[in-house]
C-alpha cells in the first residue's frame, strides 16, 4: 500500500501533514506538533562558537548599513545577506532586538536623517526626497507626517525645542527603540 497514510495496523504512524513536510517534536508548552525548545534563556542572543560577535553585533551592522544607504532602497534580503542570516531569522532577530520591523527602522531612519536635511540645509522637500532616494516628493511628505506627526514644510518653520522632541519621538515612537539599542550597545546620537 502506498497511501500518505498508514493502514491501522502498519508500523508507521498517521498523520495529518501536507506532502513534502517533515514531523517535528510535540512543543511541550502546549502539546501542539512544533519545533522542539531550543535549551537556553535566549538562544542564539550571544556570542557562541561559529557564532563570532553575537547577535547583537549582527544587528548593529545591518543598522550601519542601513545608516550608510538612506538614498538607496534597502531590502530585508539583502540585510540578511550582509550578517549571513535567513531572511525570515533576521527578521524576527532585529525585531526582537529593535521593537520593530527592519523596513520601519529604515524608514524611521530616512525620516530622522530628512530632519537634518531640513534643518540643516537650504533644500527644499523635493531636493530631500531626491537627496534621500524618493522619486516622489508627494509620498515623501505623506511619509514624513506619518512618523514624524507633521509636514515636512511645517517641521521646518518649528521652533528648535519642539523639532527636538519631534525627531526623538519619531524614531521611539511604539517601538521603544531607544532602550532596545542601548541593549545591543548603540547610542541614540550613532543612529540619530
Amino acid at each position: 500500500m502506498n497511501d500518505s497514510k498508514s493502514s491501522p495496523g502498519s508500523l508507521r504512524p498517521q498523520t495529518n501533514r501536507a506532502p513534502g513536510r517533515s514531523l517535528a517534536a510535540p512543543n511541550s508548552r502546549n502539546g501542539n506538533i512544533g519545533l522542539m525548545e531550543r535549551s537556553g534563556k535566549d538562544a542564539g542572543a550571544g556570542p557562541r562558537p561559529g557564532n563570532p560577535g553575537g547577535v547583537d553585533t549582527k544587528i548593529g551592522q545591518t543598522i550601519d548599513y542601513m545608516l550608510q544607504h538612506l538614498n538607496e532602497q534597502v531590502q530585508v534580503a539583502k540585510l540578511a545577506s550582509l550578517v549571513n542570516i535567513s531572511p525570515s531569522h533576521f527578521f524576527a532577530l532585529f525585531k526582537r532586538r529593535t521593537g520593530c520591523a527592519p523596513i520601519d527602522f529604515f524608514i524611521r531612519l530616512r525620516m530622522q536623517h530628512a530632519c537634518q536635511l531640513l534643518d540643516g540645509t537650504a533644500l527644499n522637500v523635493k531636493e530631500v526626497a531626491a537627496v534621500l532616494g524618493y522619486d516622489d516628493p508627494f509620498y515623501f511628505s505623506r511619509t514624513f507626517k506619518a512618523i514624524n506627526q507633521v509636514a515636512p514644510s511645517e517641521y521646518r518653520m518649528m521652533p528648535r525645542k519642539m523639532k527636538n522632541s519631534v525627531k526623538h519621538a519619531a524614531l521611539l515612537r511604539d517601538t521603544g527603540t531607544a532602550t532596545k539599542l542601548d541593549i545591543i550597545g548603540l547610542s541614540m546620537q550613532k543612529v540619530v
